[in-house]
């Protein structure tokens, strides 16, 4: 998924000839801390007008007088979603405007529409249990996951993972395309991998836990 398919359709942007108190006053209404500014002819991006600054400015002062923001980021129509997300975290912005490769504006990706974008590449909306695994760095191959995943009938839909590296340890998350894993579940346990938890509906997670605890009973025997 790339940053156009996640432009805002509601905010719009601010042009030199408007007055700080409109800029506050559509801040508010968008519950944003900036707004780009925008050549309101060419469409060519300026800056971002800063709510900090703006506070400190008479209303009636022009945006075109105004120092605007332009050291802050802006990224183009064609980048990925995961890039977006990473500017969103080093610099803690409410907005980030997206140009094309002239610099001219596009829109907006404001934190809904990433939060929305980020749902669609994760699945969350799909149905399918998510497991939690817990594995050491040199044990970790998602090909044999995969395998597993296969040999049950289980789609795996997203996996994400994080590292710790004080522990050398791999936390893997598997999304599902099924609610009923338990096959699945039971094949990971015989493959001796870690399961730290399950995230389904309480239903799913009684049976898993009954197939579960019958199983490592079998196992002890």
């Amino acid at each position: 998924m790339v940053v156009r398919e996640i432009l805002s359709a509601q905010l719009v942007p601010l042009y030199p000839q408007q007055r700080v108190a409109d800029a506050l006053a559509n801040m508010q209404l968008f519950h944003v801390r900036e707004l780009p500014v925008v050549a309101e002819e060419r469409a060519e991006y300026l800056g971002i007008a800063e709510e900090s600054t703006l506070q400190q400015l008479s209303p009636s002062t022009l945006i075109a007088t105004i120092p605007l923001g332009a050291q802050k980021p802006v990224i183009e129509a064609h980048a990925h979603v995961l890039e977006v997300l990473r500017i969103y975290q080093e610099n803690k912005m409410s907005i980030l405007p997206v140009v094309d490769e002239n610099g001219r504006y596009l829109g907006t990706v404001t934190s809904d529409t990433l939060l929305e974008g980020l749902a669609r590449i994760m699945n969350v909306h799909e149905p399918g249990a998510l497991l939690h695994l817990q594995l050491a760095t040199h044990d970790y191959m998602l090909s044999d996951i995969a395998r597993l995943a296969e040999m049950n009938d289980v789609l795996i839909l997203d996996v994400y993972t994080l590292y710790d590296s004080m522990h050398d340890i791999v936390n893997v998350f598997i999304k599902t395309n099924r609610m009923d894993i338990s096959s699945f579940v039971a094949t990971l346990s015989r493959y001796h991998y870690q399961l730290v938890q399950i995230f389904a509906p309480e239903s799913s997670i009684n049976s898993l836990r009954d197939n579960y605890d019958m199983l490592m009973n079998y196992i002890n025997m």
